[in-house]
């Protein structure tokens, strides 16, 4: 089952080209799947539509929340997608399986002052504070998934253009334009990074022994600038994404536009995604409805 396990995931990272968090979240899942089947004495090959829906009922009763059970079907059905495609399964016992139903939460976006507070410049010029308003700076104005922050690498940024690659989900590619704060702020911190680790390699954004920034460090260094910010609540680097996306949609931002920004793959994702208020609605029908 190791063996199996291994081929899959890599059947997701390599011919799939899913995100590392996506690939991982799904191999993790799979991995509990697979010990609740040898439990019942029943191989991948052979399991039923009854032993899946008993291991997320088992994973419900488990606390597991509607999101993340969400998450597990969805790893559980291509998993045995996976197998019937391969010929290891004679069937796909997920094939016209409804998926469980969960609520997303959109988060709310924060105010035009409480960014304003998070965006300003550091009074200390160390190099962590530096490093953390750069990805602050560069996340806000680009609207990055955390993932693809932490992910940047050098070349990736062209600060002279001021344009950043952004190598989103499914290994997509996508340019994104960025002002001129974001570049004041990434050029201040690529300074003292080439200081402090000269012979570091190409990852753009570094921690305090010059490894790679993780997506957990990121949080923590966000949620700890937004207290010294004053502002009340936990801030989630998916909440900066989501600002962005609203900033940019009440200051009159395509929908259209906003999608290719963000990397969503349809725009009706992005409708769903992005925060418009009533009186951002109104204003768009007086300025476009002849007879509002």
């Amino acid at each position: 089952m190791t063996a199996l396990l291994d081929e899959f995931v890599r059947h997701l990272r390599v011919e799939r080209g899913l995100s590392p968090c996506t690939w991982k979240s799904y191999g993790y899942q799979i991995r509990g799947y697979l010990r609740f089947l040898e439990a019942r004495r029943r191989s991948p090959e052979g399991a039923t539509r009854e032993d899946i829906l008993a291991y997320l009922e088992r994973r419900k009763e488990d606390g597991l929340k509607s999101a993340s059970l969400f998450i597990a079907a969805m790893a559980l059905r291509q998993f045995h997608r996976y197998l019937a495609a391969s010929g290891r399964a004679l069937a796909d016992p997920t094939a016209g399986m409804r998926l469980p139903r969960f609520k997303q939460r959109i988060p709310e976006p924060l105010g035009a002052d409480a960014m304003d507070r998070l965006l300003r410049p550091p009074p200390s010029g160390k190099f962590g504070a530096l490093r953390d308003h750069a990805m602050i700076e560069l996340m806000y104005a680009v609207g990055l998934r955390v993932s693809e922050l932490v992910g940047l690498r050098l070349g990736q940024v062209d600060l002279r253009e001021g344009w950043v690659r952004v190598i989103g989900k499914g290994s997509k590619e996508r340019l994104v334009p960025f002002g001129p704060r974001a570049t004041a702020a990434l050029r201040r911190y690529i300074e003292a990074r080439d200081v402090r680790f000269p012979a570091a390699g190409d990852i753009l954004f570094l921690n305090g022994r010059g490894g790679p920034l993780t997506r957990g460090g990121f949080a923590s260094r966000l949620a700890a600038a937004a207290r010294r910010a004053g502002i009340s609540g936990r801030v989630t680097p998916h909440q900066l994404r989501h600002s962005c996306a609203t900033s940019l949609l009440e200051g009159g931002a395509d929908l259209r536009v906003l999608s290719e920004l963000l990397g969503h793959a349809s725009v009706l994702t992005t409708a769903r995604y992005a925060h418009v208020s009533a009186e951002h609605l109104k204003a768009a029908c007086r300025r476009a409805h002849p007879r509002f």
